[in-house]
């Protein structure tokens, strides 16, 4: 049998935008958990790049993090300084406890005022980075997900996009939150092993395999 692998943003972006944005033929959603991600869905299809490596932007460099050591062993990405894991690191020193991106998101639910700044602070370290995603790419809609995708992080996440873009990247943006939430990446997995099952060039295999 096909074994279909793909990476959760992948999926989750597939989902949403199948679901309901498939008249969008630009489509990115970035997902800020406890590490930081991006899926694009161009003309219906995610976009892998050559070898699976699109999307990553946890690991662009932000000259604000020139001190901060990410888990891939580099100073300054984006992610050392915006993901959940970074914001439970500078909580739990704050004294507020947290270990990954869902404590964080507990702490925000609970309305944490220190929680909310650094995901506003958070969010225009990731709206900086996103400037950059929006003019090359010029989509339709932006989608921010995971569990940072809430007001303070989007506030900021418009605060420097806004900023940043140009005008003509984003007259026709729409900046959104996730829709199908926690099913997005199930639902993302479920739409693609559909779509590779009934696509033409499978059903006429099947065929010639059964001599019809």
């Amino acid at each position: 049998l096909p074994i279909l692998v793909d990476n959760d943003a992948n999926l989750m972006a597939y989902g949403e935008q199948r679901t309901h944005y498939p008249h969008c033929s630009a489509f990115a959603l970035i997902k800020v958990s406890t590490g930081i991600g991006a899926g694009v869905v161009v003309d219906g299809a995610v976009y892998r790049g050559i070898d699976g490596g699109a999307g990553d932007i946890g690991h662009v460099r932000v000259p604000e993090g020139a001190d901060a050591l990410c888990k891939c062993g580099s100073y300054g990405c984006l992610a050392a300084l915006a993901s959940g894991r970074a914001l439970a690191r500078r909580l739990t020193e704050a004294g507020f406890p947290a270990a990954s991106g869902s404590d964080v998101r507990a702490l925000l639910d609970a309305g944490n005022p220190t929680a909310l700044g650094f995901a506003r602070e958070a969010g225009r370290h990731v709206g900086e980075v996103l400037a950059t995603v929006v003019t090359l790419l010029n989509p339709g809609v932006l989608m921010i997900a995971g569990d940072l995708a809430g007001t303070a992080f989007l506030t900021g996440v418009r605060e420097l996009l806004y900023q940043r873009a140009l005008p003509r990247s984003t007259a026709h943006l729409d900046i959104v939150t996730s829709r199908l939430g926690d099913r997005a990446a199930l639902i993302g997995a479920g739409t693609l092993v559909v779509e590779h099952l009934y696509a033409p060039e499978r059903a006429e295999e099947r065929l010639a395999a059964l001599g019809v």
